[in-house]
């Protein structure tokens, strides 16, 4: 196996890469809920953002099935007395019962309350604390990591069951961040984006799509299983409207499968299944692994490019076609 150049990991001051929390941040964190619901294992639904409650504003509001509402308070600076105090106001204020507090630091006086809110509210309210860290790695783009640090035991558990590998070594987050990276810039090249921006390239990689339509959105999942996943999200509303769109899709799957050269795999919406996804998505697999040797990721790599470019080609007439029915029947 030919040797492989590794480049530093290093972490940049997230203030550096978002000027202003209320009108960066918290957008930017807004339209990549998955990122964070990935580290808890929630699928995230965006409600809304600058919530009113009484005098305040919660930051991001979303819902995750049965575990109903989700306040989550986001701040770029190390966790402080106010941002607690005002995720407790926002949960009352909204009867949420899940409470999610992102910061790039947290002190340990804040861990310790978090671990004890979550015992002294048993099942009834639980709470975390996930760690956002912007990574470069050479002169890459800016990536996001995150990580939670407090949770509820049993979420722990859980955590651990379903994800055991979910700790990441620098090698590996190196070879992520490199290929994600390239997946980035390729697909800019490719027109298949119009920015790269900030994502978080040591886990998935996001791409706006094109179409005009709030809630869809193309995207590239390297999991720790081995297999890697492009894939159209649909997110466009309540779980009935992201099924009827990807029925349409699916009724259509015979010519779609045609125009791709691969068959594709649908997910409708399932609100009440364990998760409570109401998104319904149109996936493509392909087996991979950081191991794998340079010629092979790289074929990957491609892989990764051909399949969004296919999708976009594909779907995206279909798509702009659903939607606009869909609006005419609900004017």
């Amino acid at each position: 196996m030919p040797k492989q150049d590794l480049g530093r990991v290093r972490q940049v001051p997230l203030s550096d890469v978002f000027a202003n929390e209320p009108q960066d941040f918290t957008p930017w964190l807004a339209d990549n809920l998955d990122l964070v619901g990935s580290e808890i294992r929630l699928d995230l639904e965006l409600e809304d953002t600058e919530v009113p409650v009484g005098d305040f504003f919660l930051d991001i509001l979303a819902s995750a099935g049965e575990f109903g509402k989700v306040a989550i308070e986001n701040q770029l600076s190390q966790s402080d007395h106010g941002h607690l105090g005002q995720l407790m106001t926002y949960a009352a204020g909204l009867n949420a019962r899940t409470l999610v507090w992102v910061a790039p630091v947290f002190r340990s006086e804040h861990l310790a309350a978090i671990d004890s809110l979550n015992e002294w509210a048993a099942s009834n309210i639980i709470l975390f604390a996930v760690e956002v860290r912007a990574l470069k790695i050479g002169e890459s783009l800016t990536g996001a990591d995150f990580r939670v640090v407090a949770a509820p035991k049993a979420w722990a558990r859980r955590r651990r069951s379903t994800s055991p590998s979910a700790a990441m070594t620098d090698s590996e987050r190196s070879l992520r961040i490199d290929f994600f990276d390239r997946l980035a810039k390729g697909a800019l090249d490719r027109g298949l984006t119009e920015s790269t921006g900030f994502a978080s390239v040591a886990k998935s990689k996001s791409f706006p799509c094109r179409v005009d339509e709030p809630g869809l959105k193309y995207w590239v999942d390297w999991r720790t299983t081995g297999v890697v996943a492009v894939q159209l999200d649909v997110r466009t509303g309540g779980a009935d409207r992201n099924e009827a769109i990807i029925q349409a899709l699916f009724d259509d799957n015979a010519e779609i499968e045609h125009e791709l050269s691969f068959e594709p795999d649908f997910f409708f919406p399932d609100p009440d299944g364990p998760h409570g996804r109401i998104a319904g998505r149109v996936m493509t697999f392909r087996d991979t692994s950081v191991d794998d040797p340079p010629d092979v990721i790289e074929v990957t790599l491609d892989w990764c490019l051909d399949r969004l470019e296919a999708f976009q080609r594909v779907l995206e007439p279909r798509l702009r076609q659903v939607i606009d029915e869909l609006d005419s029947e609900e004017a």
